[in-house]
């Protein structure tokens, strides 16, 4: 009769468990990423339409060439940001910007052929826009930064400046 030779199923582990760590240590997983937004809440009526003064909305239109329209004009991507801030924040008391920050909203509509990168930089300028205004209120009204402010007074700053957007597909 042969003798059966072992083997020593200690060892396999040791080095299966230093592989393991090795490779865990070494790659690298990447992280999905995308835009922060908050979901509106569902309708919980029939009829969902909000009706809206002309004079509350604030349009943002972008062709299939990547051409910004603002307010019907041809504008550059980079001057929205204070075309927003002169519009939600009315200080010349024009009749076709909103009384109340409050009711401004804002309508993107983009193509479907833009590229990502054009409607993140539209949703970054529009986000820039929102945290200028935050932080000038939240300085007159608390003499603190935006950033620096507590739950509370957070919440008021977020409730007279609120991002209401609606986006659509052309």
């Amino acid at each position: 009769m042969r003798n059966s030779t072992s083997i020593h199923a200690g060892s396999m582990a040791d080095i299966a468990f230093l592989m393991l760590i090795f490779f865990l240590t070494t790659t690298t997983i990447n992280t999905d990423q995308g835009l922060d937004q908050t979901l509106p809440e569902d309708c919980k009526t029939e009829d969902c339409a909000t009706k809206l003064l002309e004079r509350n909305i604030f349009e943002i239109h972008l062709n299939d060439q990547g051409t910004c329209l603002i307010q019907n004009k041809i504008s550059s991507k980079e001057e929205l940001a204070n075309q927003l801030i002169d519009f939600v924040g009315n200080q010349s008391g024009s009749t076709i910007a909103p009384e109340n920050p409050a009711e401004a909203v804002i309508r993107l509509e983009v193509s479907r052929t833009n590229s990502y990168k054009d409607y993140v930089s539209i949703m970054d300028e529009i986000k820039a826009a929102y945290l200028h205004m935050r932080t000038q209120y939240s300085l007159e009204k608390f003499s603190k930064n935006f950033s620096d402010l507590n739950a509370i007074e957070r919440k008021l700053v977020l409730k007279h400046y609120p991002l209401q957007l609606s986006e659509a597909t052309k």
